[in-house]
């Protein structure tokens, strides 16, 4: 495995675990939970783990966006 896809196989996993802990944490927060919330919770957890896959590309160059 080169280190580029090394880079972006970290990069996928720390978002994809960023989103859901993020949400996890905004529920808590608010105090509600996935079933109150629904099927938006979903669009929150992508939301928040897109918005860390963009700054974790560019940390760690893994060049999945084009510059």
């Amino acid at each position: 495995m080169t280190s580029l896809t090394l880079r972006r196989a970290i990069v996928a996993v720390l978002s994809a675990l960023s989103g859901l802990l993020g949400t996890v944490v905004i529920f808590l927060v608010l105090g509600t939970d996935f079933q109150k919330f629904g099927i938006e919770s979903i669009i929150v957890i992508v939301a928040l783990g897109l918005a860390a896959m963009i700054w974790l590309d560019r940390f760690l160059s893994a060049e999945i966006l084009p510059d």
